[in-house]
């Protein structure tokens, strides 16, 4: 697992800055804190950070060609690596480590691009060819590593987080006001865009060439839904437990400890089941829960480590989020709202006192429907079968109950009656609607939102016209909410630490073989995940087999009426406040009031208020980048 990064001009005639570049890596450390390269050619210059896990004393980086024509840095694991080994030594290949990295290299000397289409793993890659004067960056199928770039004044430079980027001094700063409008509707940043209006995100499953000063991006895979209407319960379930149990093979591959993330949710429960059944030793589980909680969540992570006798370490926490934040922001380099992204880092710095790599069970929602968006919005479309009369008479009622967060929901959830299904199921991923945000807008920020608007969850859903509401709904989870919120909160979270996430969950079969299984056989009524629950039903105890969907979150209604409270005061409401520059001070004084009374339930809109504040203040103070609209 490393931390890349570079700089390469189209004019072989100008030369990096060598320190710029070492600046850029710099920032990268916690990615990588085991080793250091970087790699000059010039007009080219290539850096990495390491955090060895495999061939520990062997696979530096940046890797070189024995001609001296090819340069390679990777972020990630390769964990067919030594499949691929194989082929090509049967072909005459040698080698001089036992790293995937060096695997990466060769595999790219044997089949060019097409080398990627035989990777079975996480990765960022970047490959600088001498002979034809090209990069070429990679980045993996479902998006788990991330990649950022910016091609601008006749170069390119790219690097595995935001910040690190801002380092270059290649950045001027200019808001994308579309990214900003996506921030406060659904919590996050969706790809390619991000808060810069010159950076942008490799999409997942995309590689990029940049030669003669062009940037051309293509798709080197793409996830397709072709359900198999012969396929039974039984038969899916059989199928799913023969990946899972090859995928966790594969990804337990390590030199170094290796454990496991445990929530007690059914993801992780099946990760777990499956790993302790292949390990010679207590499997190492880690989970961890919050001194003020309502209710005790960590019993059912107990169960799962009780049933396959883990080394479960179990950590009560009462975290300083004050404290907590400023840090935090800086490892996503732009505004990000997913408050799990606290808990995250809490379980990561935990792990990492006994493990360097840790799998996690992410993924299963979005493959096999487990989200609770994904069933409302189904049941939701069968309600239409009532008469439209009734549902109005009951809306009638609706309207006429006392204002407060429970008569809020039931509100929405009869607006909800009358939508096409898939504006139901964008409604229930959306923060702050679109009259809230109107109304939360200073003046010229609303002029350049409706600019520049882009509507990326359009785009996914014209991408996923063809097929039917259930597939449509996963097709837009695994596009967009898993790579662009779940995923990168994970990767910089853990990675905070020098800790390496794996999701076997996302192993690429695991993932065609869901768009194979019918949508029934995921969800039917309100159970969820049926081919999971059916599939681990002699693994896993019944209270994890038969609980519903829990997030991994902080009480954060409660926090921001306790805790956090004088925090947001002090931080968001008070004059001098950053983001009154661009937001309108008393419509967040409002929002507040309403929350603190208990009139609406906004935790998640003043997280992202506050956390909006935060990211003004951390990016204010590189050098080089002047925030704001040109």
């Amino acid at each position: 697992m490393c931390g890349i990064c570079g700089i390469v001009f189209a004019d072989g005639e100008r030369r990096v800055d060598a320190a710029m570049v070492e600046a850029m890596n710099c920032a990268l450390t916690h990615r990588g804190p085991d080793d250091a390269g970087l790699w000059d050619g010039g007009h080219v210059a290539l850096a990495m950070r390491r955090l060895s896990v495999i061939d520990v004393a062997g696979g530096h980086q940046p890797m070189v060609s024995d001609d001296g024509d090819v340069v390679i840095v990777f972020n990630g694991e390769i964990y067919n690596f030594q499949e691929i080994r194989d082929r090509l030594e049967a072909r005459g290949a040698g080698f001089r480590t036992r790293c995937d990295t060096e695997v990466v290299l060769r595999a790219y000397e044997a089949y060019g691009d097409a080398f990627l289409s035989q990777l079975n793993g996480m990765f960022a890659i970047a490959i600088y060819d001498r002979r034809q004067d090209r990069l070429l960056l990679a980045r993996d199928r479902a998006g788990i590593k991330p990649l950022f770039y910016c091609v601008r004044d006749g170069a390119i430079v790219f690097a595995s987080e935001l910040d690190a980027l801002l380092r270059s001094g290649r950045v001027r700063g200019a808001l994308n006001a579309a990214a900003l409008d996506a921030y406060f509707t659904y919590l996050y940043i969706p790809a390619p865009d991000t808060i810069f209006r010159d950076v942008q995100k490799l999409l997942p499953g995309e590689k990029l060439m940049y030669q003669k000063g062009q940037a051309q991006r293509e798709r080197h895979w793409k996830v397709r839904y072709a359900p198999d209407a012969s396929m039974t319960l039984d038969s899916a379930s059989e199928q799913f437990l023969s990946l899972l149990d090859d995928a966790v093979r594969l990804h337990r591959i390590s030199d170094v400890p290796l454990g496991a993330f445990l929530s007690g949710g059914l993801d992780s429960s099946a990760v777990v089941s499956s790993l302790a059944a292949m390990s010679s030793r207590p499997v190492k589980t880690f989970t961890i829960g919050f001194d003020d909680a309502q209710a005790d969540e960590l019993g059912y992570a107990r169960a799962v480590a009780k049933r396959y006798g883990t080394d479960h370490v179990e950590a009560v926490l009462k975290p300083d989020a004050v404290a907590l934040l400023p840090r935090i922001i800086r490892h996503f380099g732009e505004p990000f709202a997913d408050s799990s992204a606290l808990p995250t880092w809490l379980v990561s710095q935990v792990a990492r006192q006994q493990v360097a790599v840790a799998l996690s069970g992410d993924g299963g929602d979005e493959l096999f429907a487990g989200y609770a968006w994904t069933r409302m919005t189904h049941l939701l479309d069968r309600c239409r079968a009532v008469p439209e009369a009734a549902r109005r008479i009951v809306g009638n009622v609706v309207a006429a109950l006392p204002d407060g967060p429970f008569a809020a929901r039931l509100r929405r959830l009869n607006e909800d009656a009358f939508l096409d299904p898939l504006d139901v199921f964008r409604r229930r991923q959306t923060c702050f609607d679109s009259a809230q945000r109107s109304s939360l807008y200073q003046h010229d920020v609303a002029a350049e939102v409706a600019l520049g608007l882009t509507n990326r969850f359009a785009q996914h859903a014209r991408a996923a016209r063809q097929l039917s509401v259930g597939d449509a709904m996963l097709y837009h989870d695994f596009a967009m909410y898993l790579p662009d919120d779940i995923l990168t909160k994970v990767d910089r979270m853990s990675m905070a630490h020098s800790l390496e996430a794996r999701v076997p969950l996302l192993d690429y079969r695991l993932i065609e073989f869901a768009a194979t299984v019918p949508f029934p056989l995921k969800l039917r009524g309100c159970a969820t995940k049926r081919v999971m629950r059916h599939a681990l039903r002699s693994r896993l105890p019944r209270t994890i087999l038969r609980q519903r969907k829990r997030g991994f979150a902080i009480p954060i209604h409660r926090w921001f009426r306790e805790k956090l409270r004088s925090h947001f005061d002090e931080t968001v409401l008070q004059p001098g406040a950053r983001c009154h520059a661009y937001l309108r001070p008393e419509a967040i004084q409002a929002l507040f009031a309403a929350h603190t009374q208990r009139k609406a339930d906004a935790g998640h809109h003043l997280w992202a208020l506050l956390m909006f504040e935060h990211w003004l203040r951390y990016v204010e103070a590189i050098p080089g980048v002047s925030v704001g609209f040109e």
